[in-house]
């Protein structure tokens, strides 16, 4: 049979979390012919090994030397590989949920819905932050279905917030049609690739998919360091692409902190029945989190001609560390989103 799809998965040292991944695809209950690249970046443990001896049958095993990897860049050489019609994307660690999985996330492709989809990321309360899954898991039930094409006149006069729910979009776990996605190509960014192509989709007079029904858990614990670049390119590339701040000021990033810790800890506490000794230890972890999370986010708004000119010894140094930030990340991507 000729493949349809090619499943692309980008890897590296992943033992550990790519066995769930791979005994998930092994499980589907799918009828279309496919292959699987892993772009492996080097790997140093047994994640090679591991995916020489699994029972995949139609795969290929594709070295990405150390310093070249790029999450657009990486992926865009797999499209140019892959034989599908049909690209699949997949990170390293998702896990997804039930035997159906791959049959409804390409379903609206397949059916000519849209020419990319993307499956509805979830947190397991049971193994990863209970107060996350509490707050999140049901993010995507007002999102419709498909985001139609907009013309550029629309998006220019759409707020910065509705520019950026627009352009929702998730290569943890998506499926494109491989012509118009090497038409279109991923933008070359260290990160957010699959946000800002989104925007290209959607500007180019075609249609967005989520798929509702094709659910993944996704979570990992995430150092202070790596949550505060994460955010912080985040934010820096989200105002020139959606004009967005997220903050505006110190003082809007400290009540912004202080605000959500407050909440996330009331619900460990009131609303979650866990022990005790996890309520106390993912509220802590949250109030780590937010505050990684928004200042990374300061740092991303600083504008550096404004803190020439002005007085905060405290925002001169921030923004040293954002361009500092910004230099790492354009020479070696983050890994993991």
């Amino acid at each position: 049979m000729k493949v349809l799809f090619s499943i692309i998965v980008l890897t590296k040292n992943s033992i550990g979390v790519i066995e769930k991944l791979v005994n998930s695809i092994l499980d589907q209950k799918f009828e279309h012919e496919y292959e699987i690249i892993f772009m492996d970046n080097s790997s140093k443990d047994r994640t090679i090994d591991y995916f020489k001896k699994s029972k995949l049958k139609n795969k290929k095993i594709i070295n990405v030397p150390e310093g070249e990897f790029s999450h657009s860049g990486t992926r865009m050489k797999a499209v140019e590989i892959a034989k599908g019609k049909y690209i699949i994307f997949f990170t390293d660690d998702i896990i997804p949920i039930g035997e159906n999985f791959l049959s409804e996330l390409t379903k609206p492709v397949l059916k000519n819905q849209a020419l990319a989809s993307y499956g509805v990321c979830q947190v397991d309360s049971k193994t990863c932050d209970p107060v996350d899954a509490y707050l999140h898991n049901g993010w995507y039930k007002d999102f419709d279905d498909i985001t139609e094409p907009i013309s550029k006149f629309c998006w220019n006069k759409f707020p910065p917030e509705l520019r950026r729910r627009l352009c929702n979009f998730d290569n943890c776990s998506s499926c494109i049609d491989r012509e118009m996605l090497l038409n279109l190509k991923f933008p070359d960014v260290p990160y957010g690739e699959d946000m800002l192509f989104a925007k290209k989709l959607i500007l180019n007079n075609q249609s967005i998919a989520i798929s509702k029904k094709a659910k993944f858990y996704h979570w990992h614990k995430v150092s202070f360091s790596y949550l505060m670049k994460r955010m912080c390119i985040d934010q820096y590339l989200s105002i020139d692409e959606f004009e967005i701040y997220y903050i505006r000021r110190k003082l809007g990033a400290l009540k912004a902190i202080l605000i959500r810790v407050i909440q996330r800890t009331f619900i460990a506490f009131f609303k979650l029945k866990i022990p005790l000794r996890k309520k106390i230890y993912w509220s802590f972890y949250n109030a780590k989190t937010l505050t990684a999370d928004f200042l990374g986010k300061y740092m991303g708004i600083l504008d550096k001609n404004s803190v020439n000119k002005g007085f905060s010894p405290i925002n001169k140094k921030l923004i040293k560390k954002r361009d500092k930030i910004i230099s790492e990340i354009y020479k070696k991507s983050i890994m993991r989103y």
